[in-house]
């Protein structure tokens, strides 16, 4: 088990170990690895880091300051166990950019951007419109997680047709 050091809302670990092994996180500057708070409650869960701070704690800390964490959390836990790739989308206006299984990033694309929201959470098709317009750009689709009631999530695909 790697022990992490929390700064704020991040998880920094010294080693980059599970960076060349399973892709989590960023390196920085000091040879370290600096974890999305996705990535750092996902690995507590799975008894892979230590933070000196357990599961429950951490995930109320993150829910405060970020919005919507819940959801955007499950489909990152889903995505993951499913054997995804996944990392920051928040430069394509988005929550995760998703990599096939096995895939590493930096070496190939992404091929999903994905949205989390709540299974009533209300959108417009201008706001759909606008996430396969930016999608589209950039070569990839869209993958909207939907969190239901009991916690688990379904998938819609969006994606642009020529007629």
């Amino acid at each position: 088990m790697e022990k992490g050091t929390l700064i704020g809302n991040k998880v920094v670990l010294s080693s980059s170990a599970l960076f060349n092994r399973s892709a989590f996180g960023v390196l920085n500057k000091q040879g370290g690895v600096e974890l999305s708070s996705e990535e750092a409650l996902y690995l507590l869960e799975n008894k892979k880091i230590d933070v000196g701070i357990n599961f429950d704690n951490l995930r109320r800390r993150f829910n405060r300051s970020n919005k919507n964490f819940d959801e955007r959390y499950l489909v990152f836990r889903d995505l993951r166990m499913r054997g995804y790739v996944i990392k920051s989308g928040l430069k394509f206006g988005c929550d995760f950019r998703v990599y096939d299984k096995g895939s590493k990033p930096g070496k190939t694309h992404a091929k999903w951007l994905v949205f989390s929201t709540k299974e009533n959470a209300k959108s417009s098709w201008k706001e759909m419109s606008g996430m396969a317009r930016v999608a589209n750009s950039t070569k990839k689709n869209v993958l909207v997680g939907i969190v239901d009631s009991e916690n688990g999530v379904s998938y819609f695909e969006v994606s642009w047709r020529r007629l």
